[in-house]
């Protein structure tokens, strides 16, 4: 590496006769201490420290530092005023491990780097000329956290009962088609479906199922690239299946309509 470059206001990526200027907010004076000799050994220069969210927000509108490096042990109160403050200013985030986890709230604060002290690849100067040349760094252990948080986030939490309707309104069964199937009644699965659409935030049950299928939730349903295809046979869905034409559409329509009529009996 043949050291860290600041970047030219106003210009190209990097003007090579001008260091990084890093913000270092460190609680410890000690650990401050070890990065601010690091960095500096690849050419950055720490334009100011900080021990607290407060200092760190006062050292960066008076220095405008290029990059910020923070420990989560300041908490992620630090990323969320700084980028307030410069949102233009990458933030890294450096963390003990088994704190992956707050990965995806720092990331969330405005942080563009998450990377464990335990790393045996660690390398900050790296780290440093990769968020300022626009790229995010995770610790791959943060990234899989990352991952985990947003699909768990995303992902409703739908029983095997309601799983198992849905995957039925899927082949274009109505709920008293369905009950017969399960060995429930006509009410119970309406209760079922009902809950599945709520967790599903879905306004009818063909959205449900759409919904459904394009998280993965009801892998045994035809999963469509535009639309909803029903397989109405149960059996495996074949090219051609996977296309919506009039004829499905009539269909489709023609499955509403008896779920209208069943629900208001």
């Amino acid at each position: 590496m043949s050291g860290l470059c600041s970047p030219r206001p106003g210009g190209a990526l990097y003007d090579p006769s001008v260091g990084a200027r890093v913000l270092l907010v460190e609680p410890n004076r000690f650990v401050r201490a070890g990065i601010r000799a690091e960095l500096s050994r690849n050419g950055a220069e720490i334009v100011a420290e900080a021990s607290s969210a407060d200092e760190a927000v006062a050292a960066a509108a008076e220095h405008r530092p290029d990059v910020v490096l923070v420990d989560l042990e300041a908490g992620t109160e630090v990323c969320d005023r700084l980028t307030a403050r410069l949102p233009e200013t990458p933030i890294i985030v450096l963390a003990e491990p088994g704190d992956e986890t707050h990965a995806a709230a720092a990331i969330d604060s405005g942080a563009r780097g998450y990377l464990l002290k335990d790393a045996a690849d660690l390398d900050l100067a790296a780290a440093v000329e990769r968020v300022l040349s626009g790229e995010r760094v995770l610790d791959p252990r943060a990234a899989a956290a990352v991952i985990d948080s947003r699909q768990s986030a995303v992902d409703p939490k739908l029983s095997r009962q309601e799983l198992k309707v849905l995957r039925l309104v899927a082949e274009g069964l109505t709920n008293p088609e369905i009950g017969s199937r399960l060995h429930l009644s006509r009410h119970t699965v309406k209760e079922y479906l009902s809950h599945a659409m709520r967790k599903l935030e879905a306004g009818n049950r063909i959205e449900a199922v759409r919904k459904a299928t394009e998280l993965g939730l009801i892998g045994g349903a035809p999963r469509p690239a535009s639309g909803l295809a029903y397989n109405r046979t149960g059996e495996p869905a074949r090219s051609s299946d996977l296309k919506v034409t009039p004829l499905k559409i009539d269909q489709l329509r023609a499955v509403r309509s008896r779920h209208d009529a069943d629900q208001s009996r």
